[in-house]
């Protein structure tokens, strides 16, 4: 009797043992975390182009609890902003998607790429799965081959809304190791999309690769947008003047301003003409940034006035 017993209560100490396992398994401890993200909106109605699966309501979630409220927008117009800025950039708030992403593996990546597949971009319909998904994507792209392969592939489709390949590709460039500044400065001197142009010009500006200064040159050459036109100038002239500020205007200073980048010193600043609004001759394309009390003096206008 004593042997069986003993037996007994082996096996149930076994079996205690394994249910305690599973309850804290990997497995088992993302799938309460998962459901702990679905309980913070339970009664979410997921958007009808969500693709069916356990991940569904938890994605739904997300997408509900990290958008701005409503009392946000006061025109269509600062909604579409805000659609543009979140796909393209990402969103600012996140904290929900945060929690979706611990809960989950390699699954939401594949999840979030079918998301961008299946859900079209409305102009005014906030918030947006797909855009979500990007940051999904984006987030996990450091670590995921898969979803650096995934964001290519929406980089790459450009039958998609714009805001949303365009998205794909910014994510991309803030990955250190996608490509080198010599490869995208090669990729502005070919790209026929403006918008794409300007973002691929804000990473090489950010990097100063003097790799990049032949692609430059030829991009300058190519562009007739005067505005990128300038912007390209300034990163050649950047690569040329190491702590400077320099015009992103080519110096032209139409309203009688010369405005200048300080990329080192994360300011801006802006000047009168010398000679008066009128003054047609260009202004100076590179200044010496302000040191630190500069701002302070009469006549100087610094960063709070660049824009």
């Amino acid at each position: 009797m004593k042997v069986r017993a003993i037996l007994v209560g082996a096996g149930i100490a076994a079996l205690g043992g394994f249910a305690l396992y599973d309850y804290y398994s990997p497995e088992s401890r993302r799938a309460r975390a998962l459901h702990e993200v679905e309980t913070l909106k339970p009664d979410v109605k997921p958007h009808a182009c969500l693709p069916q699966g356990p991940l569904q309501k938890a994605f739904a979630a997300a997408v509900a609890l990290d958008a701005m409220p409503p009392t946000t927008f006061d025109s269509d117009a600062r909604k579409r902003g805000v659609i543009k800025h979140d796909c393209i950039r990402g969103a600012s708030q996140h904290s929900t998607l945060d929690r979706l992403l611990d809960a989950t593996g390699e699954e939401i990546v594949t999840y979030s790429a079918q998301v961008v597949e299946s859900c079209q971009l409305g102009r005014t319909e906030y918030p947006l799965p797909q855009c979500v998904a990007l940051d999904v994507l984006g987030r996990r792209a450091d670590t995921s081959k898969a979803a650096v392969a995934a964001l290519e592939k929406i980089a790459d489709n450009r039958k998609l809304a714009k805001e949303v390949w365009e998205g794909a590709l910014f994510r991309l460039m803030t990955l250190p190791e996608w490509h080198t500044p010599a490869q995208l400065a090669t990729q502005l001197a070919s790209e026929p999309e403006w918008e794409a142009r300007e973002l691929l010009l804000e990473k090489v500006r950010e990097r100063r690769d003097p790799s990049t200064r032949a692609s430059l040159e030829t991009a300058y050459a190519k562009e007739d947008d005067e505005t990128t036109k300038g912007r390209i100038k300034a990163a050649l002239l950047e690569l040329d003047n190491p702590g400077k500020c320099v015009v992103e205007d080519e110096g032209r200073g139409e309203d009688g301003i010369c405005r200048y980048v300080c990329r080192d010193q994360n300011t801006r600043l802006r000047y009168p003409k010398e000679k008066g609004p009128k003054d047609k001759s260009p202004c100076p394309l590179v200044h010496e940034p302000e040191g630190p009390s500069a701002a302070g003096k009469a006549g100087v206008n610094s960063a709070a006035l660049a824009k």
